[in-house]
């Protein structure tokens, strides 16, 4: 399977996918959340949780786990490309197909159950202290490879990195103290003060993967061909003309 879409194109559908599935998520939550409004329609309560982009197995997680996927398969492409770093991009490759997986899946959430870290209320963020060396080691070992990119290519997955990275760690640990447990319970500011939060985590990391997903994309594309030298013209847009034995007259 071979992706022939501009990446320029293929960013901006992304970003609107992106904003309409967070709009749709906010809107949902903020009736139901906000206001308390937990039975405007038959199954409202469903429709809610199908949109809102916090919860699992619905809209937002079947389209953060095929982002994923898509970059995983971009990842792979760049690994037939051959080069000296071919399987350097088919292990990111198995790496981003792994996290779809888990985005789906959850399974990530288990290390929940791990009890490495005692915060409270917080302490299912235990699985943040047990990714944290694996994203490490990952990151200090792909250090050739990203000096090795053109210099745009290398900045935008520097930024994804940062965005994706920012909202799974550290917007979700202030999260976790933004009341959690108020969700469903008490309508108003208490529930929607973690609303904001996980729709502020979730965005970012959607974000950074539609921009991961747009470099590769964009170091995937042929590079465009250099115009090729033109010749000098005359006044009267004529080529020149060397006449006798190109000598100065005497």
């Amino acid at each position: 399977m071979r992706l022939d879409m501009p990446a320029s194109r293929l960013l901006r559908v992304l970003l609107w996918a992106t904003a309409a599935i967070h709009l749709a998520s906010l809107g949902f939550t903020i009736v139901y959340h906000g206001f308390g409004v937990y039975d405007l329609i038959p199954y409202w309560g469903r429709i809610v949780k199908f949109f809102y982009v916090d919860k699992e197995q619905n809209l937002p997680t079947w389209y953060s786990s095929g982002l994923l996927f898509l970059a995983a398969l971009l990842l792979w492409q760049l690994g037939g490309a051959g080069g000296r770093f071919r399987r350097h991009w088919r292990v990111l490759a198995v790496v981003f197909t792994g996290l779809s997986l888990d985005e789906f899946s959850q399974f990530h959430e288990l290390g929940a159950q791990a009890d490495v870290l005692d915060a409270g209320g917080a302490s299912y963020l235990s699985w943040l202290v047990l990714a944290a060396p694996l994203v490490l080691v990952l990151g200090l070992s792909y250090l050739r490879l990203l000096l090795a990119l053109p210099s745009r290519v290398r900045w935008l997955m520097l930024g994804a990195a940062a965005l994706f990275l920012g909202g799974a760690a550290g917007i979700e640990v202030l999260g976790a103290y933004a009341g959690r447990e108020n969700i469903g319970f008490t309508p108003g500011w208490a529930s929607m003060r973690y609303v904001l939060a996980a729709s502020a985590e979730e965005l970012c990391e959607m974000l950074g993967v539609v921009l991961f997903i747009y470099a590769a994309a964009l170091h995937l594309q042929p590079s465009p061909p250099r115009p090729s030298p033109r010749r000098p013209v005359g006044k009267e847009g004529h080529l020149p003309i060397a006449t006798g034995s190109g000598r100065a007259p005497s």
